[in-house]
C-alpha cells in the first residue's frame, strides 16, 4: 500500500474495516486499477474464516461506510449504504498511483503542532478533495474554524502538514454528509453544498478559533 492508504487507515475506524481494505478490498483494487465489484458472499467469507463476525448485508455495508468516512473507497451519487451494494462497483480513490506522484514530497516530512494560524496547501487541498470525492473543493471560515479550535485542544499530537490537511478534508466531507447547516444548501449526491459559494476564507477565521477554543 502506498503511504496515503497507511496514513488513513491510522484514522478512527474499527480493526474489522481495517483488515477488510488492507487484506481483501485493496489487492482486489490494484488488479483492477482503483475499481472493483463487490461480493457480499465473499466478504463474509474473508470476515467470518476464523469466527463469524457478520452475516448480513448491512453489517458489510457499516464496514464500508467507516472506509468511506476516511477516504478508503467511495460510492456513485445513485447508490446508498442504506441499500445493497451486492454485485455493484465501489472506487478506491487512494490507490490510485497516478493521482498520488503528483502530491509533493515535502508535505510528509516535519511533524508539527496545530496553531491558529495554519491554513491547508491549496494545491495539496484540491488534490485531497479530488481523491475523496469531495464535491465543492473550498471550504467556509466555520469549517476551518472549527477544526482548528479541536485540534488546539490537543496540544500533544503533531502530525505532518499532508496529515492535518487529509484530516480537514476527510472532517469536511463527514460534515457534508450529514444535514444541511443553513437553508441555502442544497444536497448533491451524498453531501450538502452551498449553490456557488465562494467560499473566502478571512480574519474571522482567527475570531471563530479564539470563541471556540474560549469553550473548551
Amino acid at each position: 500500500m502506498n503511504s496515503l492508504e497507511i496514513d488513513a487507515l491510522q484514522l478512527s475506524m474499527s480493526n474489522h474495516a481495517r483488515a477488510l481494505y488492507s487484506i481483501y478490498l485493496a489487492p482486489k483494487g490494484y488488479a483492477s486499477k482503483g475499481k472493483l465489484t463487490l461480493s457480499y458472499q465473499d466478504i463474509m467469507q474473508f470476515l467470518n474464516s476464523k469466527e463469524e463476525i457478520v452475516t448480513l448485508g448491512r453489517q458489510v455495508n457499516s464496514l464500508l461506510k467507516e472506509l468511506d468516512n476516511v477516504g478508503l473507497i467511495r460510492i456513485e451519487d445513485d447508490q446508498s449504504y442504506k441499500r445493497s451494494l451486492n454485485k455493484q462497483v465501489i472506487h478506491l480513490p487512494l490507490s490510485v498511483s497516478k493521482e498520488i506522484s503528483s502530491i509533493a514530497t515535502d508535505k510528509h516530512q516535519s511533524f508539527v503542532k496545530m496553531n491558529v494560524s495554519w491554513r491547508p496547501d491549496a494545491d495539496l487541498f484540491e488534490q485531497l478533495c479530488q481523491l475523496v470525492g469531495v464535491i465543492d473543493k473550498g471550504y467556509s471560515a466555520d469549517e476551518l474554524g472549527e477544526y482548528i479550535a479541536y485540534w488546539l485542544g490537543y496540544p500533544e499530537k503533531q502530525f505532518t502538514d499532508y496529515q492535518w490537511t487529509q484530516k480537514f478534508v476527510l472532517n469536511i466531507k463527514q460534515r457534508r454528509q450529514r444535514q444541511p447547516v443553513n437553508k441555502e444548501q442544497t444536497k448533491i449526491g451524498h453531501q450538502w453544498i452551498t449553490p456557488q459559494a465562494g467560499l473566502e476564507i478571512d480574519d474571522n477565521v482567527k475570531q471563530l478559533v479564539e470563541k471556540y477554543s474560549g469553550k473548551s
